[in-house]
Formats: structure tokens, sequence, C-alpha cells
């Protein structure tokens, strides 16, 4: 896998996608024109070569070099590269595109709004199609997407957009297990909710899940739900809290992470209190962290390998018929009993 630099496909401030909107043509097309010419038809590569002639564009050389040499290129765009759920996803994705004969490029980039040339950032004009995980509402840079006309598949978010396919966990699943083993021990008022973001996906979809469940069971409240980041700092800063008001013993905690779950566990042991036997802890995902902990962990098992397969899957058969009607892979979640929450 490469790791896609930003502003390293376009010289001289001119970029591929001006030089397609321009032509009025895609940035696929205006690809073909300056690497695989025969493909194009004499009218349209005349229209592009003009609007280059214009513009001042300079082809990348090694965008070019990669196209001459047969690579058939994805992108796959992250809001970050770092930690196991990343680099499990991307290593089910890049297994496939092998599979697949494609090479694929990272960037992590494109999410950033300090950004003058996100779209830049996402490799247009050098990759065939592209990955995009959107994790919480985006506006622009799901316009910067659209007006791209590359292939697309969407990770994460339910997107109900013609031709674009998407790949989605069942959070629902996981969660509602994860719910109903914590209430068989644990009282409904004791059990809290630790997610990341309030605007995230896979939290709004979890939190609501868990609320539903303890709802069941009898009245909850607002209290029993907190919003933060997936980091263990968030999870250790909120168990602290709780702590000191002296609000979580005999109490049951779903995570939003295994990172969050692994700082509530940390604060818990620091505390002097056990887990699970004074606090019963679950997790998401299911990453390498909970088996390295002691207790080991609980937590509700996202099939990550197999997220990043069926993205690049879907976007290989896109690319290979634009035409298709959208398809959505929803992938299931799984709750995995372990020391934390075993009682």
């Amino acid at each position: 896998m490469r790791r896609l630099k930003a502003n390293s496909l376009t010289k001289g401030g001119t970029s591929i996608q001006d030089v397609a909107r321009e032509a009025k043509v895609s940035i696929a097309t205006v690809s073909r024109v300056l690497n695989q010419p025969d493909l194009v038809t004499a009218e349209t590569a005349r229209r592009v070569r003009d609007a280059i002639k214009q513009l001042g564009y300079v082809p990348n050389a090694y965008a070019q070099g990669l196209s001459r040499r047969g690579g058939k290129v994805l992108g796959i765009v992250l809001p970050d590269i770092h930690g196991e759920f990343y680099s499990e996803l991307l290593r089910g994705a890049d297994g496939e595109a092998r599979r697949q004969g494609f090479h694929l490029l990272v960037s992590s980039d494109a999410h950033d709004h300090g950004s003058p040339t996100r779209t830049e950032n996402l490799a247009f004009g050098l990759i065939d199609g592209l990955a995009l995980m959107m994790t919480e509402p985006n506006t622009e840079l799901w316009r910067e997407t659209l007006d791209a006309a590359l292939p697309t598949v969407v990770l994460d978010a339910d997107i109900s957009e013609p031709g674009v396919d998407s790949v989605v966990v069942d959070n629902a699943m996981g969660t509602h297990e994860a719910a109903e083993h914590l209430l068989e021990k644990t009282p409904a008022d004791r059990c809290y909710f630790v997610g990341g973001p309030r605007e995230n996906f896979d939290t709004a979809q979890r939190a609501a899940e868990f609320r539903k469940a303890l709802d069941a069971k009898g009245k909850t409240k607002d209290e029993q739900f907190a919003f933060g980041e997936y980091s263990i700092d968030w999870g250790r800063r909120w168990a602290a809290e709780k702590l000191k008001a002296g609000g979580l013993k005999n109490s049951a905690v779903l995570a939003g992470n295994d990172e969050i779950a692994l700082g509530i566990m940390q604060a818990v042991q620091d505390a002097g209190l056990s887990v699970p036997k004074d606090v019963r802890i679950v997790g998401f995902d299911d990453t390498r962290l909970a088996t390295l902990v002691r207790p080991a962990l609980s937590t509700v098992r996202v099939p990550l390998l197999d997220i990043g397969a069926a993205v690049v899957r879907l976007l290989v058969d896109r690319v290979g018929n634009s035409e298709k009607p959208a398809t959505k892979e929803k992938l299931p979640t799984k709750l995995i009993v372990r020391d934390s929450s075993r009682v």
C-alpha cells in the first residue's frame, strides 16, 4: 500500500479536476487522454488537450508512469490510519485489492478541513475508483466526491445515491446482544453507554439501540449516555468523574470502542475497584487490545478484515460496470464475552 501525500498529483497549481471541469468530461476521461488516448474519441481528446493547454496543466510524472505500466489503482480515504481498527480494515482492503490485481492508494488527509486542496489529496486523476469512509455528516466532502464523477463506494454511511455502493455494519445486532448480556446481572438504571462523538454514525446507532434495550427494562436517564471521542483518555476521564461522584460501583458499561473501554478499565482499577466484580465492561470492535488487557475485554466483534475486502470487491465491480444498480452490503456484529463482564 502507498500512502498518498497532500498535493502529490498536480504541479503548477492546476489539478486534473480543473481540466475535467473545463473540458466538461470526467476525470477518468482526462486520465485516459493522457495515458490511453486510443480509448477516447478524437473529438473528446481534442477538448481535453485544449483544456490542458489553456490551463497550463502539467501531468504528474509518477502518475503517468504508473498508468503506463498498466497499473490499476484504487483509492481509499479514511479519517485516520492510526490504530488497530484502521490497520485491520486496511489489511482486508489491501489483500482483496491484490487478489483483484489492483494497487491501493491510502489517504487520511481528505478529512482535514484545513487543507486548501482537499480533492487533490484524494488522488483524483490517478485512481480508477474511490472508497470513502464517512463517519459523520460532511456535506462538503460528499459534494467534492460527487463532482469528481469517479466510481465510488462509501464505507460506514448508508448513502442513498444512484450508482454509489455502500458497506455498513449491523450495529444494532451486536449492541443488542451486549445490552442483553449486561442486563442479565445489572439493573437498567446502573448501565451506561460511553461513546465517541455524538454526530458519529456508529456512535449514534449504538447509543440508540442500547437505549432501546434499557427502556424495555425501565426508565432510562440521559445521564446514562455520554459522548466524547474514540480514545483511552476519554474513557479514563469519564470513569474518573463518575468514580469521584461515587457512581460506578455495581454498574455496567458498554463503550463505543475498545480504546474507550480500556480507559474506563484503567480508571476503575486505579480506584481500587474490581473488573468485573464491581464494574462490568464491554467494548466494541474486538481489536487486539481486547485480548491483551487483563481481565480480557468482552467486546462486540466488528469484522474489520471482511469490511475492507467488501469495500474493494464492490469498488472493483463498480469500476467494471458503472451502470449497475447501487448495492448496500451490511456485515454482522457479534458479542464476544470475556472476563471483563462475566460474573
